[in-house]
């Protein structure tokens, strides 16, 4: 049974978090998914987009969407010999909301006893 101490309290960094994860453009798992990825990449194809997140093609577009409507991602059509490619690419805007999350998640302790965040401990 867990103990009462600590109950009823989030972590600062997860109240943060879940204010992000609250906002229309990340309440989606997939929208995440997409974010950390072009985060970690700046540029990724539609195809291998659809490939992680293992949507149809239409809710990945859906989700496409959605990220360029709030200025996080950029989509444009980049044309090859192979034929046209679709291309996403994070904005500085996005790249700003990537920090952000990253800099949340380092906040967390990993053991729920552990009081100093992982960005530090890693650190020393």
């Amino acid at each position: 049974m867990m103990g009462e101490e600590g109950a009823g309290t989030a972590p600062e960094p997860l109240e943060s978090l879940g204010e992000q994860f609250s906002q229309e453009e990340l309440r989606s798992s997939t929208r995440v998914l997409i974010m950390l990825s072009l985060g970690v990449n700046r540029r990724m194809s539609f195809a291998t987009l659809l490939r992680l997140s293992h949507c149809a093609k239409g809710s990945l577009s859906y989700h496409l969407k959605q990220l360029e409507t709030a200025g996080l991602i950029r989509v444009s059509t980049v044309f090859t010999l192979g034929g046209p490619r679709v291309i996403a690419d994070i904005t500085e805007s996005g790249r700003a909301r990537f920090g952000e999350l990253i800099d949340e998640l380092q906040r967390l302790p990993i053991d729920p006893g552990e009081t100093e965040p992982v960005s530090r401990r890693a650190q020393g």
